[in-house]
């Protein structure tokens, strides 16, 4: 999700949301203009942390077009429901329109925050809701890529553990398309296993570097908690699906106030679907 920067550590930052807070309980429109301040934050913190956009190629819709993409007739596709369930279109047909669907967060302050210009309990507030509506995203981005995987394209290891020659099996599978494993997506757990390995030098090297990204045999490895425990998924370096946006984050003042507490709804609209189920595998681990 493309975003501006916005430097909240900033004085001048710190100043001009005290300043809004205090004027946010004098009028509606005080509200409103508090709640465009705190969108900016929350959108460029789901953007520094989401993995959706980097496994899938996002469009930003524009008014009044619909999300319909071109598939191959021989191949099925994947899409995300309303209630963040995976769906299936069956072969037969070129093209997909992928509907698009409202994620969102309602965070409830208490009024003397505002008063006060208490920076700090609104900052905690705004990554509480990045958190929530980022979460929610790559889940349902994991959903539908795990659900598009086709069997054929499945390695299944059984111990309850990740093995180095379960997950290079299903490199191998990407590799003999001619594709380059671009992402390994996973949890934690199962990479800590990984880091068990016995490995060469660099490849433990890279896999213990700093931040979100580690690498392994050349491909970025993605930590995320959206993923399943039991699932490894592999993104190739080709397009596999989209995630057409209606309606980028937005922050609404909420009409409705409590006696000591007010807030916002914080939303977006967007979509998930695979088009190239053929083009990712995964590995499955069982007990």
């Amino acid at each position: 999700m493309e975003t501006k920067k916005v430097n909240t550590n900033s004085q001048e930052f710190m100043d001009s949301m005290g300043k809004k807070m205090r004027e946010a309980l004098e009028s509606p429109e005080g509200m409103r203009a508090l709640a465009a301040a705190i969108a900016a934050p929350i959108e460029a913190d789901i953007a520094r942390k989401e993995i959706t956009s980097l496994v899938l190629t996002k469009h930003n819709l524009p008014k009044g077009e619909r999300a319909v993409y071109q598939k191959k007739l021989l191949l099925k596709a994947y899409w995300v429901s309303k209630d963040g369930e995976a769906r299936e279109m069956e072969i037969g047909k070129d093209e997909i329109e992928i509907p698009t669907h409202r994620v969102h967060s309602t965070p409830m302050v208490d009024i003397s925050v505002l008063k006060n210009g208490n920076i700090g309990t609104l900052t905690d507030i705004q990554t509480a809701s990045s958190d929530q509506i980022r979460k929610e995203i790559d889940k349902r981005t994991i959903t539908v890529i795990s659900a598009a995987v086709p069997a054929e394209n499945t390695v299944t290891i059984t111990g309850g553990v990740l093995t180095e020659t379960g997950l290079n099996d299903a490199i191998s599978i990407l590799e003999d398309k001619e594709l380059t494993v671009k992402y390994i997506v996973l949890r934690g757990k199962r990479f800590n296993e990984m880091r068990s390995w016995d490995l060469d030098p660099v490849t433990q090297l890279e896999l213990r570097q700093k931040g979100i990204i580690k690498v392994y045999g050349g491909a970025n490895v993605l930590l995320t908690s959206a993923a399943d425990v039991n699932e490894i998924l592999l993104i190739p370096d080709e397009e596999i699906g989209k995630m057409p946006i209606r309606e980028p984050l937005t922050a609404e003042a909420i009409d409705k106030k409590l006696k000591f507490k007010t807030g916002w709804l914080i939303w977006s609209e967007l979509g998930m679907g695979v088009t190239r189920p053929d083009i990712v595998s995964k590995v499955v681990i069982q007990p």
